[in-house]
């Protein structure tokens, strides 16, 4: 949404005292062109819901802060629209359509990549890991201002394997790369080098599937290029970037990036409920 924060106005509208009008108002005075509504810091999806309730973008405005970056935005929607004065929450996200996972595997069952697994503590990958002293400073530090804002309890490590004391657990592994949130591994990234030359995609995928009782390659989203293919799990998402040179994978806890979202929306509206002139 980053595009939003240089948004000009798209048209100048004579805006009532009150930019959202209550719903009183709108019975007493239809005779109004249009109406308005106030939303601050909205996701793509939020202005798509508005949108196909035909509300439009009147204008828009960004700041930036500290530690972060808002914008408003002001909605209008003409009265010969159907929906003009029914009044609708911007909180409340359209529900998504059902999907049938073809996978049943919780995060528990999630694929343990060379010792790493989703869910294992900081310390837990610190011992696969270990570090020197100016490292463990470091990450000491790192895992401490992960709790505090804009991160809300997450940040990430990577971890060259052939400067690790585990080298040998990773032969073939170049880059890794790991996702903690509280201290808990939901991310984990790795960077294969030196691999048999497989003719595609979806032969890759079917030995990793093997190896780890996933769905075939037939069940995995693929896309038009072929090299990127992702299964959604019940409990964590398994991707795969694959081309002539070099394959990469990522497993996900589904979870987490919900979590992040929730949180910093908390602390928004704590932010917005102390904020005094």
């Amino acid at each position: 949404m980053k595009h939003l924060i240089c948004l000009i106005v798209i048209s100048l509208v004579p805006l009532h005292s009150s930019v959202s009008y209550s719903q009183s108002q709108k019975k007493n005075d239809r005779s109004a062109e249009w109406e308005y509504k106030q939303l601050y810091s909205p996701d793509d999806e939020i202005i798509n819901k508005y949108a196909k309730e035909g509300w439009e973008i009147a204008y828009a405005v960004g700041w930036a802060g500290d530690s972060n970056s808002s914008y408003r935005v002001i909605l209008k929607r003409h009265k010969s629209h159907v929906l003009f004065g029914t009044q609708i929450s911007e909180d409340q996200k359209p529900e998504p359509p059902p999907q049938i996972s073809k996978c049943k595997l919780t995060l528990a069952q999630a694929p343990v990549i060379r010792g790493l697994r989703l869910g294992m503590t900081s310390d837990e990958l610190f011992t696969i890991f270990p570090p020197n002293e100016r490292e463990e400073i470091d990450r000491t530090k790192q895992l401490k201002s992960a709790e505090l804002a804009p991160n809300y309890g997450y940040t990430n490590f990577q971890f060259i394997s052939s400067r690790s004391a585990s080298k040998d657990r990773f032969t073939g592994i170049g880059g890794i790369n790991i996702g903690l949130l509280d201290r808990k591994v939901v991310v984990i990234s790795t960077e294969y080098s030196n691999t048999p030359q497989f003719e595609s995609i979806g032969q890759f995928i079917e030995v990793i599937s093997r190896q780890y009782g996933l769905p075939e390659y037939k069940d995995w989203k693929s896309y038009p290029n072929d090299i990127f293919g992702l299964i959604d799990c019940d409990g964590f998402t398994f991707q795969v970037l694959w081309n002539y040179q070099s394959i990469s994978i990522e497993l996900t806890d589904q979870n987490f990036k919900k979590i992040l979202e929730d949180r910093r929306r908390a602390d928004l509206a704590k932010k917005r409920a102390e904020f005094k002139l």
